[in-house]
């Protein structure tokens, strides 16, 4: 648990006092995709009727999920990661965020706290466990 409080260290105070809200009922993954899915605090109902997100899940979920485990992908970025003589926590989530989010079309801001729970999940369970998981 430390470890996962070590990473969310890494986030904005208004982020990680969002995230900790969903972690008390969501598991790492969900609160993730419950971030995506949120617009402002997770106390209210957003505005503009129904809104399905899962579709934009899916999509940041296949681009981490490539990010970690297909050497054919973001390469640049993880050139860039290897150069480093060590790769700081918060290094890794801004490049990982940046390179989906250029992707995607999102900020890094916004990608951010999703990334950093994925990434705190995959160190549960180990790279290879998960690159190896059929989603």
């Amino acid at each position: 648990m430390a470890d996962e409080e070590e990473w969310l260290g890494l986030l904005k105070p208004y982020q990680r006092s969002i995230i900790n809200v969903f972690l008390k009922e969501d598991s790492l993954e969900e609160a993730a995709e419950k971030w995506l899915s949120t617009t402002g605090s997770p106390n209210i109902v957003p505005f503009g009727g129904n809104q399905n997100s899962k579709p934009f899940w899916d999509r940041f979920s296949v681009e981490v999920r490539k990010f970690l485990c297909d050497d054919e992908a973001y390469v640049e970025e993880k050139k860039l990661l290897s150069s480093e003589s060590e790769v700081s926590k918060a290094i890794l989530v801004s490049t990982i965020s940046a390179a989906i989010g250029a992707t995607l079309g999102f900020t890094a801001t916004l990608l951010a706290p999703p990334v950093t729970l994925l990434i705190c999940s995959v160190g549960r369970i180990g790279i290879n466990a998960y690159c190896n998981f059929d989603s």
